[in-house]
């Protein structure tokens, strides 16, 4: 299974990126990384490991030459026209034109991956507008989908409907039989909420998913829900409180434990609790929030994606093209 990643925009640059792709195809066999960026800074990158003895053939990647880089202060739809030869245009571009290619990869500038999904790629038939979804940890450890996460920020009640089809086709093919849909509102009641939820609401009722109504915020990594639906302004509020309010958790628990010998001493004896906690909320492991509605499989990463994020991103893009997320799409939304 080939993937394009896009090794050019991440913070961290793209030897941090290889380590996480060399982790991948360790442990996928199946896995074929195509690499979209300079081919003099990336063919060195590869020399360095030990492919042989790691049991990974260096035959199985291919790079894609491609030198320039979109940045984040590019205005999006511009950058896409005028650097043409940025990896994340080539990456894009190949993933669109070669049957080969089946997912790709990218912690590059978030508005030019959406734009490029949707102007370059180009949505799925009768896709209104794709959609961001991330997924956040839950207190159950299943993980609960947020759709739309930035993409839309004006959006109709039709589009969130799609939504939730879109992200329930999503974490079905991760193995949750009649994902549990809830609409973030700003209270529980039918009744609670902006004019767009209340139609919503109605509509979502009527839609033959598995709707448990609406859902506060507060109730978001309850684990009471799988998807959670909202347009994207919302959704992106949330998940940028959620990233924010997990940081500071895990600051003042740290400030707690250095406050005195006593809280040292205890701490020992909750090592891996806390190692745990932190596994739970660290979004690096997650992989990164797929694109839904457009053709092929497209996963924004983390700008800061490190190794881990890299390595898991990749992952979770073999693992959507295996299960056949854009068909099943496709048929959530026909019915």
């Amino acid at each position: 299974m080939k993937i394009i990643f896009d090794m050019f925009g991440s913070d961290n640059g793209p030897e941090v990126l290889a380590q996480g792709i060399f982790a991948a195809m360790r442990r996928e066999k199946g896995l074929e990384p195509v690499l979209a960026g300079d081919k003099e800074i990336l063919s060195p990158i590869l020399d360095k490991f030990e492919w042989d003895k790691q049991d990974v053939a260096r035959a199985r990647v291919e790079i894609l030459d491609a030198k320039t880089v979109i940045a984040n202060e590019d205005s999006p739809t511009m950058a896409l026209k005028q650097k043409k030869d940025s990896s994340l245009v080539v990456a894009i571009n190949a993933l669109k034109e070669r049957d080969d290619i089946h997912g790709m990869v990218s912690a590059g500038a978030t508005g030019a991956v959406l734009s490029g999904g949707v102007l370059l790629l180009g949505r799925l038939e009768g896709v209104l507008r794709p959609a961001l979804a991330p997924i956040l940890p839950t207190a159950d450890g299943r993980g609960v989908c947020v759709v739309d996460a930035g993409a839309n920020m004006d959006c109709r009640p039709e589009y969130l409907v799609q939504f939730a089809k879109m992200g329930a086709a999503y974490m079905g093919s991760r193995g949750m039989e009649s994902p549990r849909i809830g609409l973030l509102s700003v209270g529980v009641e039918d009744k609670k909420g902006n004019e767009l939820t209340k139609e919503v609401f109605s509509l979502l009722k009527e839609s033959g998913l598995n709707f448990l109504g609406n859902m506060e915020a507060r109730d978001a990594l309850s684990g009471k829900f799988d998807v959670l639906v909202c347009d994207g302004f919302v959704g992106n509020v949330l998940i940028k409180s959620v990233e924010g309010t997990a940081g500071l958790v895990v600051k003042m628990l740290k400030q707690s434990i250095m406050s005195s010998s006593s809280a040292k001493f205890g701490a020992l004896f909750m090592k891996k609790a806390f190692e745990r906690l932190r596994g739970g909320m660290d979004y690096h492991a997650g992989g990164g929030a797929p694109l839904l509605g457009v053709k092929k499989v497209l996963v924004k990463a983390h700008g800061s994606s490190n190794a881990v994020s890299a390595e898991a991103a990749l992952l979770q893009a073999y693992n959507m093209i295996a299960a056949r997320l854009p068909e099943k799409i496709l048929a959530n939304l026909a019915k």
